[in-house]
C-alpha cells in the first residue's frame, strides 16, 4: 500500500509538526491524542500512521523517494534565512549546536547535515577533525555573514533550488514562513488537503495547537529585532545590543558592508555592544585600511574582481 502523503523537507523547517497536523487531523488514520512536543521541538516519538511519511531529500540524484506518490515539499526563500539560521543548529534534528558560544563545538554527525567543513577549510584553512570540530565563534559568524552577502550561496537555498527543478510530479509546495503565522499555517494546509484530498477534520484545537507550536518557536519574539537595530543605526539612535545572538551579528556585519563601502567588520569573538559603538566604527574607521570589500558580489553595480577572482581559488 502507497502512502498518502510524503512530506520532504530541509532539516529545521518542521516537516515533523507537518506530519503531526495531517496524521491527527487526517480521517483516514488512527487519532492521535497526544502532542508531539519536546521541550523546544515536535520530535516526540509517537504512534504515527504509516500512510504519512517524512524525510529529508537528497541533495543530489536521486533527491526524492516514492516518486510516484503525493508530495509535500516544505520550500525556503531568501527573506526565511536570518530567522531559520538562527535557530536550526540547536533544534534541526535535535543536534544542540549552540552557535552562540565562544567557543563552537561541532560534531561529525551535524556536519553530514549542515556542509560546513568544506567551506570552513576552503575560507580559514582549518581542518575540523585536528581540531576536534571546534571553532571560534567569529568563524561561524563570518560563515553567515557570507550567505547574507550573497543568499544565492546559502545551503537552504541551493538545496531548495535543486529540490524545486527535480521535484515529483505531484508536489505542493508549502512555504516555511507559513508556520510562522497561524492564519497562514492554517490556509496553506487546507489548500493542500483540497488538493490530495487528505480528508482532514480541522476543529478548534489545532488553534491551541498551533499556538503551543508557536511558542516553541523561542526566537520568534525577537524575529525582526535586527530590523529595529539597523533602523536605529540610520537615526543615530543609541540600542543596547549586547544580547543579540551570532546570527544576528551577521546579519547587520552583511548590511554595514552592503552599505558603508570600503568597510569591513572585524573578525574576533567581541562583538559591538550598542549601536554608538557601531556608528563610532563606521565614523573612524581609517582612511589607510578602506579598500574594495572582496566578499560583495558587485561593487558600483558591476561584478566585483577580488569576489571573482575568491571564486576561483
Amino acid at each position: 500500500m502507497g502512502h498518502l502523503i510524503n512530506i520532504a523537507y530541509q532539516g529545521g523547517t518542521h516537516g515533523n509538526f507537518l506530519r503531526y497536523c495531517i496524521d491527527r487531523y487526517s480521517e483516514l488514520t488512527d487519532p492521535i491524542s497526544e502532542l508531539p512536543f519536546t521541550i523546544n521541538t515536535s520530535h516526540k516519538r509517537l504512534n504515527y500512521s504509516k500512510l504519512i511519511t517524512q524525510y529529508h531529500p537528497n541533495i543530489k540524484e536521486p533527491y526524492f523517494k516514492n516518486t510516484d506518490e503525493p508530495h509535500i515539499l516544505i520550500t525556503v526563500n531568501k527573506n526565511d534565512l536570518l530567522f531559520i539560521e538562527r535557530w536550526v543548529t540547536i533544534r534541526a534534528s535535535n543536534f544542540n549546536i549552540n552557535t552562540n558560544n565562544n567557543k563552537i563545538q561541532l560534531t561529525p554527525k551535524f556536519l553530514k547535515v549542515f556542509l560546513y567543513e568544506e567551506k570552513i577549510k576552503q575560507y580559514f584553512n582549518i581542518n575540523l577533525k585536528e581540531v576536534n570540530y571546534i571553532v571560534p565563534r567569529f568563524v561561524m559568524r563570518d560563515l553567515y555573514k557570507m550567505t547574507f552577502l550573497d543568499p544565492n550561496k546559502n545551503g537552504f537555498i541551493t538545496t531548495n533550488k535543486s529540490l524545486l527543478t527535480h521535484n515529483p510530479k505531484n508536489c505542493f509546495n508549502f512555504p516555511v514562513n507559513t508556520f510562522w503565522d497561524t492564519n497562514k499555517f492554517l490556509d496553506t494546509l487546507e489548500n493542500a488537503n483540497q488538493k490530495f484530498n487528505l480528508k482532514l477534520k480541522m476543529d478548534d484545537s489545532i488553534v491551541d495547537l498551533h499556538k503551543t507550536f508557536l511558542e516553541k518557536l523561542d526566537f520568534l519574539t525577537t524575529k525582526n529585532r535586527v530590523f529595529e537595530i539597523i533602523n536605529a543605526i540610520k537615526q543615530h539612535k543609541e540600542l543596547d545590543i549586547s544580547n543579540i545572538d551570532t546570527v544576528e551579528q551577521a546579519f547587520i556585519s552583511s548590511w554595514i558592508e552592503k552599505n558603508y563601502k570600503f568597510i569591513q567588520i572585524p573578525m574576533c569573538n567581541q562583538f559591538f555592544k550598542s549601536t554608538t559603538e557601531i556608528m563610532d566604527y563606521l565614523k573612524y574607521y581609517p582612511e589607510h585600511y578602506k579598500a574594495m570589500n572582496p566578499n560583495l558580489p558587485k561593487f558600483n553595480g558591476i561584478p566585483n574582481p577580488f569576489y571573482l577572482w575568491n571564486l576561483k581559488k
